[in-house]
């Protein structure tokens, strides 16, 4: 595509070098540029991509799009943000792709994944064509493609929904992340549905306080980025949400009047069953997903039915069909009444929803706990994580969650536990000696890690830990 056709609509400062050069493809990398490849110089936390300009220019890079101007010759396009002029691009790259599909962003601090799955499974039963962008990975109806970050960068993002394009997708679900939304990675991209789930502690490394956090993320729920929304008005955030966005809302609760809520909620183990009541229309459900948090995200899915006028019978047959999704509440069963949960919880909101609901589901044998902290995450929350896995658990074993060169003692320090409790640094070690812990009718379950592959210290490692626990689960089998 010619230069002048990328940059069509893109409020820059000045232009340099002029030249109308076709362009091939685009890049944030000089290590990813290739021949006739338009390259942007935006400054990192690390580096400064304006450092790597000549060798993006030695493997091909025609053109550069920079906050600076640069000591080199090629088509230089100065903007004030390079980040939102990277999403102007590609929109005009991928011949925005965007426009032609109907997009649900969900937005949230925990439950974004299993909303996530449980709109695009029920899209998926109901006949639609549709595509799903999210920390589980990338799918394309059927088709399942690896993802490392929970919202793609915006080139990869763009990529995704042309790929979607081209195989006919109608719909789109995009889990839309709190560092996205700060790097506007869907600048130019607005949702047909937006959907708000919850915030609580997280990633104040990065924002510093909850205040800047949550500002982030209640900032996207405007007209600009959505036509109408869906949110949970049980959480503080979403009452602010609900009432200052200016968009159109469906609301969803259990405690605070709403226009979507659930009755009559029973668990067990194995799921949950409960009376939904949106705007009147009541229906029993009956799915495989356990805890309040979970009602919380299935209404959450319903609404989004709802609005994308779905039947209440298929959004009902599709609920009771759908699997719980892989690394969240993952439950195996061993001899003499043992279990062993895996879970993605990793804030003390998660925790406290998790372990409260695996303590009340299990009240009669001990509950084993197994947990680490994120190395480079926020050390604030590592004490209450610590002070939430006292209050449930008869016993505790610390072990690593992603240290990224951190000190494994100074971590496990950061964390305050009451309870008897053991180290060990090597996650299937920890896991193996936790297990064997366990006596009739005890529950071991594992936090943090969900259905992760890698364990990211000084080295990237290959790390499953449902493949850990099928292993420790095949040998009590055999016996």
């Amino acid at each position: 595509m010619r230069l002048s056709k990328l940059i069509k609509g893109l409020k820059a400062k000045q232009i340099l070098n002029f030249v109308d050069c076709n362009i091939y493809n685009l890049s944030m990398s000089s290590n990813s540029i290739d021949e006739n490849g338009l390259f942007f110089a935006i400054k990192g936390n690390n580096v400064n991509g304006e450092d790597f300009v000549c060798d993006a220019i030695a493997k091909g890079c025609v053109a550069v799009v920079s906050a600076n101007p640069l000591n080199v010759e090629i088509p230089q396009i100065i903007v004030e943000d390079v980040r939102i002029a990277l999403s102007v691009i590609c929109k005009n790259f991928y011949n925005k792709c965007d426009e032609k599909l109907k997009i649900i962003s969900v937005v949230g601090t925990n439950g974004k994944t299993t909303t996530s799955t449980l709109i695009y499974n029920i899209l998926r039963y109901s006949g639609k064509s549709v595509g799903l962008i999210g920390t589980n990975g990338v799918y394309i109806n059927d088709l399942h493609l690896p993802n490392d970050m929970t919202t793609p960068d915006t080139i990869d993002l763009f990529y995704n929904l042309n790929q979607m394009v081209l195989f006919g997708v109608k719909y789109v679900v995009v889990e839309v992340s709190a560092h996205a939304i700060y790097y506007n990675k869907l600048y130019g991209i607005k949702s047909d549905i937006g959907v708000f789930t919850n915030i609580s502690n997280e990633h104040l490394d990065f924002f510093g306080n909850m205040e800047n956090y949550a500002k982030t993320k209640c900032g996207y729920f405007s007209k600009t980025n959505m036509k109408e929304c869906v949110v949970n008005v049980d959480d503080e955030y979403g009452k602010k949400i609900a009432y200052d966005s200016g968009v159109p809302c469906l609301s969803y609760g259990l405690a605070y009047p709403s226009n979507a809520f659930a009755i009559n909620i029973a668990m067990t183990m194995k799921g949950s069953s409960f009376v939904v009541n949106v705007e009147n229309d009541v229906f029993k459900v009956k799915t495989n997903f356990v805890g309040e948090y979970n009602v919380y995200n299935v209404l959450a899915s319903i609404c989004v039915a709802k609005l994308l006028k779905i039947s209440t019978r298929n959004i009902v047959n599709a609920l009771a069909k759908t699997d719980g999704v892989d690394g969240r509440w993952q439950v195996f069963d061993f001899s003499d009444d043992r279990k062993v949960i895996i879970d993605y919880a990793h804030t003390p909101d998660g925790f406290e929803k998790v372990l409260s609901i695996t303590k009340s589901l299990r009240p009669n044998g001990k509950l084993y706990t197994l947990f680490g902290c994120v190395g480079y995450s926020d050390k604030g929350k590592r004490a209450e994580m610590g002070r939430v896995a006292s209050k449930y658990s008869d016993y505790v074993v610390l072990s690593t969650d992603n240290l990224c060169g951190r000190d494994f003692e100074e971590v496990c320090d950061d964390i305050v536990l009451t309870v008897p409790n053991t180290r060990i640094k090597d996650r299937e070690t920890a896991v193996n000696f936790a297990f064997q812990k366990l006596n009739v009718g005890d529950t071991l379950i594992l936090l943090g890690k969900g259905n992760e592959t890698k364990q990211k210290d000084n080295e990237i490692c290959d790390y499953n830990e449902i493949e850990v626990v099928k292993k420790l689960k095949e040998k009590d089998d055999d016996k």
